[in-house]
């Protein structure tokens, strides 16, 4: 049953599945292992007069009345008064009719969903039990899948695979005091008690470093061996200046010179280059790329988005100028064609693309030197297909997410790490600000104001359309919003399911000043660069990591003009205000990545989190990335029967790309 098709449970058919695949999810084995990203709390009722905006909590309540539905813009409403024996609450369900089917007068339930208190007291769509529920999974959703939903099939799939294998040896279970496989999978999904839920937390975050630590190990031992290209880069430096339009910082300079030392070894490099966010990571990879392409080898830099990619092509054509070639997957067939054939002959010494470089047939006449920038937005076997396009290549690997020191010695195990710890003169440190949900009427009219004067603003929202499954700010929403409440003020809408020319037109639009308030989604969170853009407003900031939140808000401060970013979020918890603190406190990309590992752990810092499976590790939880680590070190030295088929499990998860890794 556990490697049966997710059509096989109850309820799940064609239309179903096709949404669960959007998730990662194909089996139910992939369905068990799809973790809950969070858990609400609701094994106490809160009295009615504590409750305050934007709290998702439980209360016992006494239905006072029949439910009444009303209808707006094609949108029914069911409501009902309630009162826990002191104070009222309206229990309101928006577009679920068949709730007032179930809440008759003086029915006593726990109600259990998010308060809206901004006129009245209100609980919206919660949901309705006899008894407290505890602690309750909030599982990753895609368009037309609801937690109820997930949570049915998450029921049926334990019911119907009773026990699983468990592939981890006795002895490091007992060595790293960690659960059985089977008792870690239940608990994560019906969580008894917390200190047993961060226990099966803990166990299936330490498989998933395990797994990757494993094939860093692997890697590492197979590249000792490797021959690389012992690059030549007399005079390169020179000349690359001259075509730069700014003088490198003294850390950029710095960091160039360890470059070209690493790549006139006889070895290959494999580094990693780190810098925050503005800090000129682009134009040290550059000239990476001209050291390779004057000793006659091509270079590759591969680039998350089609906008980063499109930025980084036209800095290179400045460099490389008719030399350079661009890949992407909007190409018409002739374009593409052409491009292949220039990027086979070698007659392209510098190519950029985005996903579109990893496909079969883009194939390299004599690659030396790969680049990926934010690499963490590329999967462990991406990173390795690339590469071996090319005969032992170097590579280097660029990313604007800072990674605490924590993480950097232990996931960077076979890198050598180059960090740019210095900004160019001139520039003014971000002011950010928290902004109350009573004030975000002001904040907007403050953007107009500045719209006015020229200053161009982005507004940042988690969602691109409204949906019954998540509650928040959309992109569409709040674009049709703002159309009416700023009128002279000329507004964009941007996000990724547009098509790449509307995207580029939109984002040129902005660039050129032609529109003043940007909307959109975390689409702009890399590669888009309007040094006339001096505000950042970020919507449902409490639903992005401290490490995301300092990457959007790198969007401006790209000029000597003061820069703010406002921060807005409906959850009023104590939690949320202390958390996004770290942002109005520091512009330190580093001290916020650490404080983002104590809160949240590393998530997908590296790729390391597969489609359909939870975090990486439990937030702080630095000893456990120390155990994993001890623990591959010591398999693959050992290399018995039992630790091969762990080593063999590992790299299946990541077997594309992964063919340098010899399984003897």
């Amino acid at each position: 049953m556990l490697k049966s098709e997710i059509e096989a449970l109850k309820g799940i058919g064609p239309s179903r599945a096709a949404q669960l695949h959007r998730l990662g999810i194909q089996t139910v084995e992939n369905l068990l292992f799809c973790l809950p990203r969070d858990y609400r709390d609701y094994s106490f009722a809160q009295p009615v007069s504590a409750l305050r905006h934007g709290m998702d909590c439980a209360v016992r309540v006494r239905a006072l009345s029949e439910p009444s539905t009303s209808y707006f813009h094609g949108i029914s409403l069911v409501s009902v008064m309630a009162t826990d024996g002191v104070c009222k609450l309206r229990l309101k369900w928006y577009n679920q009719p068949y709730r007032r089917m179930q809440i008759h007068p003086g029915d006593t339930v726990v109600a259990c969903g998010r308060i809206d208190a901004r006129r009245g007291v209100s609980m919206l769509n919660p949901s309705l039990s006899p008894e407290l529920p505890g602690l309750v999974p909030v599982y990753p959703l895609s368009q037309g899948i609801t937690q109820r939903l997930m949570q049915e099939a998450v029921r049926q799939a334990l019911s119907a695979v009773p026990e699983l294998r468990d592939p981890m040896p006795a002895a490091l279970l007992e060595r790293y005091d960690l659960l059985p496989l089977q008792e870690a999978v239940v608990q994560v999904h019906r969580p008894v008690k917390r200190n047993i839920l961060e226990l099966a937390q803990r166990r299936l975050a330490f498989d998933n470093v395990l797994y990757y630590l494993l094939v860093v190990e692997m890697r590492k031992r197979a590249r000792c061996g490797q021959r690389g290209i012992a690059f030549v880069s007399d005079g390169v430096l020179e000349r690359y200046l001259k075509k730069l339009p700014f003088q490198p910082t003294d850390a950029q300079m710095r960091v160039m010179d360890e470059i070209a030392r690493d790549m006139a070894l006889p070895t290959p490099m494999n580094r990693l280059l780190q810098g925050d966010v503005g800090s000129g990571k682009t134009a040290v990879a550059l000239f990476a790329l001209c050291i390779a392409c004057a000793n006659g080898y091509q270079g590759a830099l591969m680039a998350p988005t089609e906008i980063l990619a499109q930025q980084h092509f036209e800095s290179m054509q400045r460099i490389f100028g008719n030399a350079v070639c661009y890949l992407h997957g909007g190409m018409k067939k002739q374009q593409r064609d052409a491009a292949l054939k220039r990027i086979a002959s070698g007659s392209a010494l510098a190519v950029v693309g985005t996903h579109a470089l990893l496909q079969e047939d883009v194939r390299f006449s004599k690659l030396g030197l790969v680049v990926t920038d934010e690499q963490h937005r590329f999967g462990v076997a991406q990173r390795a297909t690339i590469a071996s396009k090319g005969e032992s290549p170097d590579v280097l690997v660029m990313s604007a997410t800072p990674i605490p020191r924590t993480l950097a010695l232990l996931l960077c195990g076979d890198l050598d790490i180059s960090v740019i710890d210095q900004m160019p003169s001139g520039r003014k440190p971000v002011k950010t600000s928290f902004i109350p949900v009573q004030r975000r009427g002001d904040m907007y009219a403050y953007l107009a104001r500045q719209a006015k004067v020229g200053v161009q603003s982005y507004v940042v929202c988690p969602f691109i359309e409204d949906s019954e499954a998540v509650e928040g700010v959309s992109a569409e929403r709040l674009f049709e919003e703002l159309r009416e409440l700023l009128p002279g003020v000329r507004l964009a809408l941007l996000h990724g399911r547009m098509s790449s020319a509307k995207k580029q037109e939109t984002i040129e639009a902005f660039r050129t000043g032609a529109a003043d308030i940007l909307v959109t989604t975390t689409v702009i969170e890399v590669g888009v660069h309007v040094p006339n853009a001096s505000i950042m407003v970020i919507e449902g900031a409490d639903r992005f990591g401290l490490a995301q939140l300092h990457q959007l808000r790198g969007r401006v401060g790209r000029s000597d003009t003061q820069a703010y970013c406002f921060l807005l979020s409906e959850s009023g918890s104590e939690s949320t205000l202390e958390r996004l603190s770290a942002l109005i406190e520091t512009t330190d990309g580093f001290v916020i990545a650490e404080r983002d590992l104590e809160q949240r752990g590393p998530g997908d810092f590296w790729g390391v989190r597969q489609h359909g499976e939870g975090s990486c590790m439990p937030a702080g939880d630095a000893r456990l990335l120390e155990q994993a680590a001890e623990a591959a070190r010591n398999i693959v030295e050992r290399r018995n029967a039992q630790d091969s088929e762990l080593i063999a499990l590992a790299l299946r998860r990541y077997e594309n790309g992964f063919n340098d890794i010899a399984m003897n």
